[in-house]
C-alpha cells in the first residue's frame, strides 16, 4: 500500500521505474491511495508496465487511517496474505523488494512482527544502512555528528534525557546505550534517534548516497537481520502479516492518535515481538517532517538521485 499525496507527485516516476524491474511482479500488487483528486496522475505511470495495480481515492478525513484501512480490506478480501506499506518519501530497488518477499514466511514464526529494508534514516534502521552502506570514515564522521545532537524535549516527551549519550557524552557513540535509555522513557512516542533531531546527519547520509548513487540500488548480497533489542520502530515501510495487521488497526485500545505507528509499537512490545530487517538492503528515506521547509530539498535530491538513470 503506497500512500500518498500531491505534495510528492515527483517521487512517484522514480519509485515506479524501480520496482518495475522486479522479477517477481506476480507475486505483488501495488495499490496507490490518495486523498485528493490526483488518481489520473498516478494511472499515467502504471498504465504502460507489466505492474498490476490498484489506484483509488478516499476521503481526506481522517485520511492516513482511512488509506490504511481500506489497503487492509482489500488485501483481506482479495485473500493477500502479507502487507507492506510504503509512504511517498522511499525509494526501494527491486532486489531488495524480490528478497523481501522470499522471506516473508518469516513472519509465521510469531517472533517478528515486520521485515524491512535498512532504510537509510530510518530507526532504527540507520544504524543497520550505515554498516552497510558507509566507509569507516564516515561511519567515524556520521558517530560524530549523532554525538553533537541536542535532543530536545517535543510533542510531551522528555527526550533531552537522552544527552547523556550525545552532547553530555565523553564516550563515542553507541546505539545500544541510547536504545537501553529509549526503551526506559515513560511515553508512547519513542521514535527518536539523533538522525531525526539533527538534520545535518540526514544531509551527511543523503550527500554520501548521491556520491555513490550507482551502488545504492544494485543488488547486493542479502541475508536478515533479527533485530528484538530495538525499542521502537518508525514505519515508514515495513512489511507484516494481513490478519496481525488487521488485528492491530481495530484494536482502539492501542491507539494515541490517527496514526498505525503507535498500535504497531505497542502490539510488539505487548507480544514480545521484534522486528526483521534486510541487511544490505538499502533504501532511502530523503528526510523527516520534523524539520523545515523539506520539499524543495526533496526535490533537489531526488533530481540528483536520478538524473542521468
Amino acid at each position: 500500500m503506497y500512500l500518498t499525496d500531491t505534495r510528492r507527485h515527483y517521487t512517484f516516476e522514480p519509485f515506479v521505474k524501480l520496482l518495475s524491474k522486479s522479477e517477481m511482479k506476480d507475486k505483488w500488487t501495488l495499490y496507490v491511495l490518495t486523498h485528493e483528486s490526483d488518481t489520473g496522475f498516478y494511472e499515467e505511470y502504471l498504465k504502460d508496465t507489466d505492474i498490476k495495480y490498484k489506484i483509488d481515492q478516499v476521503n481526506p478525513h481522517n485520511n492516513y487511517m482511512t488509506k490504511v484501512q481500506t489497503a487492509s480490506k482489500f488485501a483481506r478480501d482479495s485473500n493477500i496474505p502479507y502487507l507492506m506499506k510504503c509512504d511517498n518519501d522511499i525509494y526501494l530497488s527491486s532486489h531488495v523488494l524480490d528478497y523481501m518477499i522470499s522471506n516473508l514466511n518469516l513472519l509465521d514464526t510469531g517472533s517478528f512482527l515486520t521485515l524491512g529494508p535498512s532504510l537509510s534514516t530510518g530507526i532504527p534502521s540507520v544504524e543497520y544502512f550505515r554498516k552497510s552502506f558507509l566507509s569507516d570514515t564516515a561511519n567515524r564522521a556520521l558517530e560524530a555528528l549523532f554525538s553533537k545532537t541536542n535532543m530536545y524535549d517535543r510533542d510531551g516527551v522528555s527526550y533531552s534525557k537522552l544527552n547523556k549519550h550525545t552532547t553530555l557524552s565523553t564516550s563515542s557513540w553507541n546505539p545500544s546505550e541510547f536504545f537501553d535509555s529509549v526503551r526506559q522513557i515513560d511515553h508512547y512516542y519513542k521514535g527518536c534517534h539523533p538522525v531525526r533531531f539533527n538534520e545535518q546527519s540526514i544531509k551527511f547520509i543523503n550527500s554520501y548516497i548521491l556520491d555513490r548513487k550507482d551502488k545504492v540500488f544494485e543488488k547486493s548480497d542479502y541475508s536478515i537481520i533479527e533485530d528484538k533489542s530495538s525499542p521502537y520502530l518508525c514505519d515508514s515501510i515495513f512489511c507484516i502479516k494481513t490478519s496481525t495487521y488487521i488485528d492491530i488497526i481495530n484494536d482502539e485500545s492501542l491507539f494515541v492518535d490517527p496514526y498505525d505507528e503507535v498500535p504497531l509499537n505497542r502490539y510488539c512490545w505487548n507480544n514480545n515481538m521484534g522486528h526483521l530487517f534486510v541487511k544490505n538492503g538499502l533504501a532511502v528515506h530523503i528526510n523527516y517532517n520534523w524539520n523545515h521547509n523539506i520539499q524543495q530539498y526533496e526535490k533537489n535530491f531526488t533530481k540528483q538521485l536520478f538524473e542521468n538513470s
